[in-house]
């Protein structure tokens, strides 16, 4: 690893690592990332709206001026085209290399040159929040990398251009997704105060170099100035001590703890060797900005504004821009061939890991699209989980892949599959104003408000009958229901099995299901 030239082995080796992270995505048609579900069937109702007329029913259009817009323009047209799993596969695709591209083009940037260094970033490609279907951010991640790389290539050369791309780049990002903005500006203002260091004082190049960088992101201050999101309310919600340090290794985050843990020790003592022995060094604009990433990770609230692990995207993409900022300086050609065995070794068995609880996957999603193969559209499905601690041991094996290894669940939008492949209703889709440019229409955003506030959404609704007999299905999921609820009156079971339990309402029968009714859930 330690001064290659950008020959022919060079440009092998990343094709390789980019087709092993791409692999998996071959396994299932639906991957298990957390939040992919939903937004995958968001945007699918884009798609359909006006036109679809079961869909226009519970669905209409809200666009204005929105961050973290960018799938929501981009893919809704292409599913007009092409499939819709082969869409949101190519999407994820596109998630999990541009972080990488943009690590390369970064760090060839920075010094000059292309090494194996920047190729590191692929141990991080499938983290916590790509594996919670944060697609936006991570895609963020890699433009914000690729637009610094343009800034500190051409900055001094070609100031012109340098500052009329990252003006693009800063209005691609605002709607990309906010955090990725703030990253890109965090490496801009590190760039500048690098010149400033190293530069003679005079008032007028300040002055032009500080107008230069305000004119980038004019045109995003004002953008959320007059979005809805600039107007929201948000109390700051906080971790802990202790769950800030779980939350420090979201960046290696997958399904097995202990490889997750044994790949961020092997970062971070790669990486004080290196640096301690000076085989290596990271320039003073790039240690300005992951020391930047790391304070805001520590201070930073866990929620704000409807945003949950706000802290944790800046620990991510400190490990991003870790990994494009290590410039080889003198490693010895031994050491250089140890580290990189290891590190494919490493790589490798991640994505071993990774393949084979996709692989157990399949099984599950098969057998979920079993139980819901009755469902037509237009049916209206009342879809409740039960408590988590209610949940049988389903993730008792070594890796599953319903749960990664900091004990996330990643199958709680699976039914969002009623909506995408079945046309029905459910009150969980993603439809904040605020948010996503998608409103449900009444009176299903008051069900689905209902629904939202509480563990034991029949209970609830059965104080509203009249709302209760719109429902035509109840699935439950989590775990098997147990007799008192197959017994319910009003419900008949119509298929199910270790995935989940499809029952019928009747919509005549009047019933007080024998549920115990919990008080309502509060913010976590």
């Amino acid at each position: 690893m330690a001064k290659a030239s950008p020959g022919l082995a060079w440009w092998c080796v990343p094709l390789v690592l980019c087709v092993a992270l791409l692999a998996p995505l071959t396994i299932a048609d639906l991957p298990p990332l957390l939040d992919y579900p939903n937004h995958l069937a968001r945007l699918f109702v884009l798609a359909s709206l006006p036109g679809d007329p079961i869909l226009s029913q519970f669905y209409r259009t809200h666009w204005s001026i929105i961050p973290n817009l960018a799938l929501d323009l981009v893919v809704p047209p292409l599913l007009l085209v092409f499939p819709v799993h082969a869409v949101g596969r190519c999407v994820i695709g596109a998630a999990l290399l541009l972080p990488v591209a943009g690590a390369i083009a970064y760090h060839r940037a920075l010094s000059g040159r292309l090494s194996y260094w920047p190729l590191a970033s692929v141990l991080f490609a499938y983290n916590a929040a790509s594996l919670r279907g944060f697609l936006n951010f991570i895609i963020s991640i890699g433009f914000a990398l690729l637009f610094a790389a343009a800034w500190v290539a051409w900055r001094e050369r070609k100031p012109a251009r340098a500052i009329a791309v990252a003006s693009i780049g800063a209005v691609v990002l605002f709607f990309s997704h906010l955090t990725g903005l703030l990253f890109f500006a965090i490496m801009l203002g590190a760039y500048e105060l690098d010149w400033l260091r190293t530069a003679s004082f005079r008032i007028g190049a300040l002055a032009r170099r500080f107008a230069a960088g305000a004119l980038v992101f004019i045109a995003p201050a004002v953008l959320y100035a007059a979005s809805d999101l600039g107007q929201t309310q948000g109390q700051a919600v906080f971790r802990s001590v202790a769950g800030k340090l779980n939350a420090a290794l979201f960046p290696v985050i997958n399904y097995l703890l202990p490889l997750d843990i044994a790949t961020a020790f092997f970062c971070i003592v790669i990486v004080v060797i290196c640096l301690r022995r000076r085989w290596c060094a990271i320039p003073f604009q790039a240690a300005v900005t992951i020391g930047i990433l790391v304070f805001l990770f520590i201070a930073l609230p866990h929620g704000f504004k409807g945003t949950w692990d706000l802290d944790t995207r800046f620990i991510i993409m400190a490990a991003f821009a870790a990994s494009a900022s290590i410039v080889p300086v003198a490693v010895p050609p031994r050491t250089g061939r140890i580290i990189g065995i290891a590190f494919l070794l490493l790589f490798g068995a991640r994505m071993t890991v990774l393949t084979t609880v996709w692989e157990r996957w399949t099984a599950d999603l098969a057998g979920f699209r079993a139980v819901i193969a009755s469902v037509r559209p237009g049916d209206i499905v009342l879809t409740v989980r039960l408590r988590p601690e209610d949940e049988r041991a389903a993730w008792t094996h070594l890796a599953s892949p319903r749960r990664l290894s900091d004990g996330t669940i990643t199958d709680i939008h699976l039914p969002a599959l009623l909506l995408l492949e079945h046309r029905a209703w459910w009150p969980f889709l993603f439809t904040t104003r605020s948010q996503q440019p998608l409103e449900t229409r009444e009176p299903f955003e008051t069900i689905a408000e209902r629904v939202d506030e509480s563990y034991d959404p029949i209970a609830r609704l059965a104080r509203h009958a009249g709302e209760m007999r719109l429902f035509t299905h109840v699935l439950v999921t989590g775990q098997p229901p147990g007799p008192e609820l197959i017994a319910t009156e009003g419900l008949t079971r119509v298929a199910g099995n270790d995935t989940a339990v499809l029952f019928a309402v009747d919509p005549v029968a009047v019933y007080a299901p024998p549920w115990h009714n919990p008080p309502s859930r509060t913010a976590p």
